[in-house]
């Protein structure tokens, strides 16, 4: 029991902990997620922003060159001079000729590339571009915006704005460890969180657990508490329950059932044990005990038959298939029926009469109907005084063969209607005091061989004006499927 619980412990800490994992995880990929667009989306801003102050700063570039004619020497000291007024030195500036060799530039020690083998292509494209380099002697990139100059004066030449990048750098670096920073703190508050989420949606799972591990044998009528939310858990539970409701009236019918059969039988065995005693007690003669074996010969009989009604009703009950199937003309099969019962009919003044306007072929287990029929004509016979009639009847219609068993025997009161197909259920004394010794499984092998069909039996009866019985079963080309039922 104590390993049992252990497991269930164990079972459970593991869905809790998978649930954290899973909790957890999926946080930080869709924080992670964010962070990237962010960062991205950030990255891009800040270059937009960059380039549009590039391409202002170029303009006036231009504008000052166009101003000033060639006089780069002059151009050159402005520059200087209207940048030494900036502040943070972030923006440099300088023109290059075609090999790309800088002919003035706004830094005394300039750390660009010189010669820059990209401005031939840029005049010759006569389109102003972006560049981004990363210098040797730095250690952050720069930005460049080039523009192509054709100015009277002067060689064709190339205007350069550079800003450098190495605050957006920064800003992006604290971005990042802003962001690991979050992730670590989303992390730990999703572990603390999944946890305590994970622990309460799973309690009710718990608890279903202990209230089942409390159900036995001897405490069959509990159940497992419902929530009243009707979540899936709540369904769970209800589906248990049905379940349970299933399993206590299965156990209580196998409780009822061993009962019966066990009172059943000890009624012959007690009959054959009294039997033998007596013809112990003293000597007897051979006329005596020939007479006490052909009597125990009775209940041996009744005890075989006890035995061979129990084996049937337990194989239906599993699910396995009792049936022989066949093609059969059940007109034939129900009048060898009539034909066996008709002496003892007539013994007891009663008319026995079948009646059929057609013939009924059908795939089915010929010995199983005619033990059918003769459990109803059995019961018929034993329940009806004479002068009295039992008639049997056969139709078929809409792919249905009906079966009709009716007497004018001492009818079935209402509160015993509902049982009569219980196994060793007997009516009240009205029908169990006609000395008529039976075993109470009669009518339930007649269901189960019914069902086995695929078809269906009824039943309806008047106390003091007779009993009928109509069994509908289905007329097959193939042999049907075994059902299982309960009783």
């Amino acid at each position: 029991m104590s390993s049992t619980i252990n497991n269930g412990r164990v079972r459970s800490t593991r869905i809790g902990t998978r649930l954290t994992i899973w909790g957890t995880g999926i946080t930080l990929l869709v924080c992670l997620l964010v962070c990237l667009v962010l960062y991205a989306s950030m990255s891009v801003a800040l270059r937009r922003e960059i380039d549009v102050f590039l391409q202002g700063e170029g303009d006036e570039l231009v504008a000052m060159v166009s101003e000033r004619g060639g006089d780069l020497p002059d151009i050159e000291r402005d520059i200087r001079h209207e940048l030494q007024l900036r502040s943070p030195h972030d923006v440099s500036f300088r023109m290059l000729d075609a090999d790309g060799r800088a002919l003035i530039a706004s830094d005394e020690v300039d750390p660009l590339p010189d010669p820059w083998i990209e401005a031939r292509t840029v005049l010759t494209t006569g389109r102003r571009t972006f560049h981004t380099i990363e210098p040797a002697s730095l250690n952050h990139e720069v930005r460049l915006y080039s523009i192509p100059l054709q100015i009277p004066k002067l060689q064709p030449c190339v205007a350069q704005v550079a800003y450098k990048m190495d605050r957006v750098g920064a800003s992006l670096a604290a971005f990042r460890r802003l962001s690991v920073a979050a992730l670590a703190i989303g992390a730990i508050l999703a572990a603390i969180g999944g946890r305590i989420l994970a622990h309460r949606s799973l309690r009710p799972v718990g608890v279903m657990t202990d209230s089942a591990r409390q159900i036995g044998a001897s405490r069959l009528t509990k159940r497992l508490d419902r929530n009243g939310n009707g979540d899936e858990l709540d369904r769970l539970a209800s589906t248990l329950n049905d379940m349970l409701d299933r399993i206590e009236q299965q156990f209580r019918q196998m409780q009822q059932f061993a009962a019966d059969a066990s009172h059943e039988l000890r009624t012959p065995l007690a009959a054959l044990r009294g039997n033998a005693e007596v013809a112990l007690t003293q000597p007897r003669s051979a006329e005596h005990l020939r007479a006490v074996l052909e009597n125990s010969i009775g209940h041996y009989d009744r005890l075989t038959r006890i035995a061979g009604d129990l084996l049937l009703l337990a194989r239906a009950d599993a699910g396995e298939s009792i049936l022989k199937c066949e093609q059969i003309v059940l007109n034939e099969a129900i009048e060898a029926v009539v034909d066996l019962y008709e002496p003892v009919a007539s013994d007891r003044g009663l008319t026995l009469a079948f009646e059929s306007t057609e013939a009924v072929t059908m795939y089915a287990d010929g010995a199983r109907l005619r033990q059918l029929v003769g459990n109803l004509i059995d019961n018929a016979v034993k329940y009806t005084d004479g002068p009295g009639n039992i008639t049997i009847g056969l139709t078929s219609a809409g792919g249905q063969a009906v079966i009709t068993v009716a007497d004018t025997g001492i009818g079935i009161s209402d509160g015993d209607l509902a049982h009569v197909f219980d196994r060793f259920f007997r009516a009240d004394k009205a029908r169990d005091g006609r000395g008529q010794v039976g075993t109470g499984l009669g009518l339930a092998i007649c269901r189960s061989v019914t069902e086995a069909h695929g078809g269906k039996i009824e039943i309806d009866s008047r106390v003091g004006r007779g009993t009928t019985v109509r069994v509908s079963l289905p007329l097959r080309a193939t042999e049907p499927v075994a059902t299982k039922h309960t009783s």
